[in-house]
């Protein structure tokens, strides 16, 4: 192998003509699933990644702010969590942060593909370790579709999902986030992946303006993850109930102490937004 074959390039229309090398030592899997292309490499610097169809999904190196932020500022804030659905989130990064809290009664995932389950729990353990917790129980079907079977049953729903494009395109929709809100007890709120305050703008005030109307409070959440194309990843907050800028309580000390990137601090850092950003982006 060549010194160029050993870079994985990611190059998608979606990034708007960037692209991001990262330097390999093997493919550890290519698949075509019925879905998409999977592959897991081993990598010189940022250990394990996951891609699917040819666009970054994580690494080992930084998968952590991601998945952390996902969960912990939305269980410092819900005033009583019990029930909890991730839609998509196959690689089981956002299950390993749930099942810390001992509160937690169920634990669902609905995951399209089951493949990526499978690949992950086999080469990526750091984040599918959570699947073996005895209140996970896992869907392998469409997440709308199975929504629509569970009216008022999460108090929080998390939808990991991919670029809008392929398979989780629909994940980005008006008709979806209604299907999710049904989906939610009262106070119930959904957190969902939505893009970069740098490239997509665009993509963000079309999910604002898709859920302005549905929920009372809806927030927008920067992320840093140094693997995205720039930098950085958001999460829209969509709450039935309270806002969820301002941590409630303290996470347990025995939580608090397996985070690398979760504090009260950064939580309430995570909804300060650039100018720039604020600006575009109207929420309530």
């Amino acid at each position: 192998m060549t010194e160029e074959q050993q870079w994985f390039r990611e190059k998608t229309p979606f990034e708007g003509g960037r692209s991001l090398g990262i330097k390999y030592k093997s493919k550890l899997v290519e698949k075509q699933s019925k879905f998409q292309k999977i592959e897991i490499y081993d990598t010189v610097s940022v250990g394990r990644m996951l891609v699917l169809d040819d666009v970054i999904q994580l690494t080992e190196a930084d998968e952590f702010p991601y998945h952390e932020m996902f969960v912990h500022p939305a269980m410092n804030v819900h005033p009583d969590p019990k029930a909890v659905l991730v839609v998509g989130g196959g690689d089981g990064g956002v299950l390993r942060e749930l099942i810390k809290y001992k509160g937690l009664e169920r634990i669902d995932i609905c995951e399209i593909d089951g493949d990526v389950i499978e690949l992950s729990k086999q080469y990526l353990p750091f984040t599918a370790c959570g699947y073996g917790d005895p209140r996970v129980k896992v869907y392998v079907e469409d997440g709308a579709d199975f929504m629509r079977r569970m009216k008022k049953s999460y108090d929080l729903i998390l939808v990991d999902s991919s670029d809008p494009i392929g398979p989780a395109e629909v994940l980005f929709k008006s008709e979806f986030f209604q299907t999710v809100k049904n989906a939610l007890k009262p106070k119930g709120v959904l957190l969902t992946q939505c893009e970069s305050i740098f490239l997509h703008l665009h993509i963000i005030e079309g999910v604002v303006k898709a859920t302005a109307e549905m929920f009372k409070h809806v927030q927008y959440m920067n992320i840093l993850v140094p693997t995205y194309p720039s930098g950085m990843i958001g999460l829209m907050v969509c709450s039935k109930g309270p806002q969820y800028h301002k941590p409630r309580v303290e996470i347990p000390a025995e939580i608090q102490e397996t985070l690398k990137y979760y504090t009260p601090e950064a939580h309430k850092a995570a909804f300060v937004l650039p100018r720039f950003a604020a600006q575009r982006i109207t929420c309530q």
